[in-house]
């Protein structure tokens, strides 16, 4: 996020790029200014083209931050296959809202994105809870996704709500999980933190800890993925919910929490989730137990 910024607003389409690899898919529009039924990747674009105004590092271009792997939010291992999941076709929606034809990502790991070491990006989307902490560093749109704290155990462990505090759990540094672990739960155990998820459900299948707080739905998805070696079998209630991260005092933060109530309005939000995530989480996180 640097001083020189232009202010674009063109007609939609589609292209993911990071570095020197991208892929591009056009969207065609209808002549009332409604976008008929177009692709980005394996996504559906929906809205008007050009109903919102983005403040862009680069005319055109929505700059995109995320941490990948991220099965569901973003089907891909790396920015060139990218092609689907919750996150990324809301960032497509936004981006085809705000009129702009490119799209690029950039991966950065956890603890860079949450700690704003590397701001040059448009806006950052990663199920980043939204903080008053967070909210000193970053500008946060209007909540897009609500989330708890699920934990995640290996199939068969005693890991229970009366004994948790005893286990040694993994966390992922940053991660509203860890603050929680760390600052409420205090297990007798141990906290072990990581800096990747796949390297924390990775020491949980080892038994190297006895359990993973983090969120609810990134510990249902990492769990659905192990085959049934990983379950989760409670989650805490924090109240939480998911925002779009943007340059603290810049100007698209209302431009994206307009589109986002857009989405939620017309039907895409629930649509998103209804493609992406419930198939993933393999169970409703609405039925998983609160714990105490």
């Amino acid at each position: 996020m640097t001083p020189t910024r232009t202010l674009v607003a063109v007609s939609a389409a589609a292209l993911l790029g990071l570095g020197l690899a991208s892929c591009s898919a056009e969207a065609p529009t209808s002549g009332d200014g409604e976008s008929a039924t177009g692709s980005f990747g394996q996504c559906e674009l929906t809205g008007t083209a050009g109903s919102i105004e983005l403040d862009t590092l680069t005319a055109d271009t929505l700059t995109v931050a995320t941490v990948l792997p991220s099965n569901g939010w973003w089907n891909g291992t790396s920015p060139e296959t990218i092609d689907s999941g919750f996150e990324y076709c809301m960032t497509a929606n936004i981006a085809h809202r705000a009129g702009l034809s490119t799209l690029k990502l950039q991966n950065q790991s956890w603890d860079q994105l949450i700690s704003a070491s590397n701001t040059t990006y448009d806006l950052g989307m990663a199920a980043i809870t939204i903080t008053d902490e967070r909210k000193e560093v970053f500008d946060f749109s209007e909540p897009y996704f609500e989330s708890n704290l699920g934990v995640a155990i290996r199939e068969g462990d005693d890991v229970t709500e009366a004994n948790i505090r005893d286990k040694k759990v993994g966390v992922l540094q940053g991660n509203m999980g860890a603050q929680y672990t760390t600052e409420t739960l205090k297990p007798a155990g141990g906290v072990q933190q990581f800096q990747a998820e796949v390297e924390m459900f990775t020491a949980l299948r080892a038994g190297q800890i006895d359990a993973v707080i983090t969120d609810t739905t990134l510990a249902l998805s990492n769990t659905a993925a192990s085959g049934g070696e990983l379950v989760v079998t409670g989650q805490f209630s924090v109240d939480q919910s998911y925002g779009v991260i943007t340059e603290k005092g810049g100007k698209n933060s209302a431009a994206v929490s307009a589109a986002i109530a857009d989405m939620r309005e017309d039907g895409t939000l629930d649509a998103l989730s209804a493609e992406w995530l419930t198939p993933l989480f393999g169970a409703d996180p609405n039925q998983i137990p609160v714990w105490k």
